[in-house]
């Protein structure tokens, strides 16, 4: 289910449409609120009794099918499961938007929280990419831009563990690592050292790029 949520917010209805149907719910709309209420659902749910079950010939719970436009069944069976990185099933469904005749947009960037950076860190033995951002910071929306824009620099930062804090209520960490508040980028070892700081080749957009060339655990 967290796929789901996040492929509908990421995606939108003009690209994917997203209806989950229970078979419990007509006789137990609890549990259907607060399936709602834990996963933050923001798509269709329908109650639809064995109806649903008797017409697909579902055999397990829970069951996906992947229709395209014309209501043809593309795939159906069990979604790939979450695993740490949440980008990491979104390239199967691209694969099926693109079988629909749908050019998916490119996944945005996923951030994890410091303490869940800092633990894969010390687990993966891998570098960490420290974004500290502001929001309503000029310096924070230019990063942001560049990360989202220019395409080497989105694919370099894909070999990072990649971290975001609030420059103003973590302000503690950004002063920690010597990141400008706010607005910066830092790259991090996994003994806490840090290897580049953005702001100090501010505005250098090649020098960042080597850096992310260098340290990148790819």
């Amino acid at each position: 289910m967290p796929s789901l949520v996040r492929w509908h917010k990421e995606l939108g209805p003009e690209v994917l449409s997203i209806v989950t149907v229970f078979s419990y719910t007509a006789s137990a709309p609890d549990k259907a609120k607060s399936f709602i209420r834990k996963n933050k659902v923001t798509f269709p749910l329908l109650a639809d009794g064995n109806g649903n079950q008797t017409r697909h010939g579902v055999l397990t719970y829970p069951s996906a099918f992947f229709l395209d436009s014309q209501g043809k069944v593309l795939w159906q069976g069990i979604l790939p499961r979450d695993r740490s990185d949440p980008g990491s099933n979104r390239q199967w469904l691209d694969d099926l938007l693109r079988r629909a005749g749908v050019e998916p947009p490119p996944p945005p960037i996923h951030w994890l929280e410091f303490d869940k950076g800092l633990d894969e860190s010390q687990w993966t033995w891998g570098n960490r990419l420290l974004f500290v951002e502001a929001e309503g910071c000029t310096q924070s929306q230019r990063i942001h831009k560049l990360l989202s824009e220019d395409e080497e620099i989105k694919k370099l930062v894909d070999g990072f563990i990649r971290v975001k804090i609030d420059g103003r209520s973590q302000l503690e960490i950004a002063k920690k690592y010597g990141a400008a508040w706010p607005g910066d980028l830092v790259i991090i070892d996994p003994d806490d050292k840090v290897l580049f700081r953005y702001w100090d080749d501010f505005k250098d957009v090649a020098a960042l790029k080597r850096a992310l060339r260098v340290h990148t655990d790819d």
